[in-house]
């Protein structure tokens, strides 16, 4: 039945997904290497094009989001490393190190090269004071909504940042009307993570084969490809000369 999951709530049964892990080891570990791969692609190209372009590469909502995520899960490293002891989980806890740490410098480019863009009117202490705010706010959304759900491994909540960043990677890019703080590399990263992770989650558990999984997997993945064409379609971002390097005006 389509709705059965409703009757049980969100949840996936981890003995399946490390017995599933260990069977199918090395397509999952292909799917990771896909997924972690593209990843990286998408931060550390936007932390390239951020300081490439002065500005900021990854739209706040997502980062503000990543990071509640991702060091929520480095917090807990004395129960993934002596409760849990699962070589997955603490392979994850060093790859999102690395992400919590990407984030901290989009953080800065944001305040720095955006900031008055996102926070208009404000000065650096008052927008740092409202990131802070907000993020505060995003730690308790995602409490909130971890704590609904059974999801011991964090799969379901690895699996929203494949849902947010290529719609609103799409979202900044047009309101820009430019290429400013996109590349293809980066991009395309997003579309390796969303297939990856998606073959992944396929292979671990039945859960992650329901109807409404594929709905979002197609219609994440499908984002994400249509991000590329739509910076395709964007005219190249010329950034203006800084007023110190200007040209002299000739009489």
């Amino acid at each position: 039945m389509i709705f059965e999951f409703m009757n049980g709530g969100l949840s996936y049964d981890p003995a399946t997904v490390v017995a599933a892990t260990s069977q199918n080891l090395i397509w999952v570990l292909g799917a990771c290497a896909l997924s972690f791969t593209g990843a990286y692609m998408q931060y550390f190209g936007a932390l390239s094009m951020g300081f490439k372009h002065r500005t900021y590469s990854i739209p706040l909502i997502c980062n503000l989001w990543n990071f509640a995520h991702d060091t929520t899960f480095v917090m807990n490293f004395h129960h993934w490393f002596y409760e849990v002891d699962w070589w997955m989980v603490k392979a994850f806890w060093f790859a999102l190190v690395v992400f919590a740490i990407c984030e901290c410098v989009v953080m800065y480019q944001l305040l720095r090269y955006g900031r008055q863009d996102v926070f208009p009117g404000m000065s650096l202490g008052q927008a740092t004071a409202s990131y802070i705010g907000l993020q505060i706010f995003m730690y308790g959304v995602f409490w909130w909504l971890l704590a609904m759900i059974h999801d011991p491994y964090y799969l379901i909540m690895f699996s929203t940042a494949t849902v947010l960043a290529p719609a609103f990677n799409i979202s900044l890019m047009r309101a820009r009307g430019s290429r400013k703080g996109y590349s293809t590399t980066m991009l395309v990263g997003y579309v390796f993570l969303c297939a990856g992770f998606w073959l992944w989650m396929l292979q671990i558990d039945p859960f992650f084969r329901s109807p409404f999984i594929w709905m979002i997997a197609l219609g994440s993945t499908g984002m994400a490809v249509a991000g590329v064409f739509v910076f395709r379609g964007l005219p190249e971002y010329k950034p203006e000369p800084d007023a110190a390097y200007a040209a002299p005006v000739r009489a």
